[in-house]
């Protein structure tokens, strides 16, 4: 789900890489469909301090911009968005505008790896008040365990640090 439900819809967005999700393409109007979750992890209920970091990498975006649509309108988030080519940041305008409501930042980091990583001297710099946010991040297993990992590093307690991955 990339947007809070208003009921009688929801909205998905679904990233074609494989049989199952190239299929969501030729459903029809009406059909009817079952979806879970979320389970918590990715709600504003989950966080516990006042402001909050959102991270996401490809497709994970989806999580995250429904994150930032249900925050308050003076959360001042900021947000990691991390994709290798500018076309791999999803949903970047719809992101962007609902970060400036928020009255928060927005950092896109496009390029390979090595050129737009997140280590220990990069996050830091980019959120220098990184020790006073929740974390929430998203995207393809081995990117939230790369941010997890090095919240950890950078002494940010597990329970402020919340994630859900995509896995292929």
């Amino acid at each position: 789900m990339s947007a809070l439900p208003q009921p009688p819809y929801v909205r998905l967005t679904v990233k074609a890489v494989g049989d199952h999700s190239a299929a969501v393409a030729r459903l029809r109007p009406g059909t009817r469909i079952v979806v879970e979750g979320p389970y918590g992890a990715f709600t504003k209920y989950a966080q516990q301090r006042p402001q909050a970091l959102l991270v996401a990498a490809g497709i994970g975006v989806t999580a995250l911009r429904s994150l930032l649509e249900d925050m308050p309108r003076n959360a001042a988030p900021v947000v990691l968005l991390r994709g290798t080519r500018p076309e791999d940041l999803v949903l970047r305008k719809e992101v962007a505008d609902l970060v400036r409501y928020r009255r928060g930042r927005l950092h896109e980091l496009v390029g390979t790896r090595e050129q737009a990583m997140l280590d220990e001297r990069s996050l830091p710099r980019l959120v220098p008040d990184l020790h006073r946010r929740d974390i929430f991040v998203c995207g393809p297993e081995g990117f939230v365990t790369t941010i997890v990992d090095l919240a950890a590093r950078l002494g940010i307690p597990a329970e402020a640090v919340h994630h859900e991955a995509y896995a292929l």
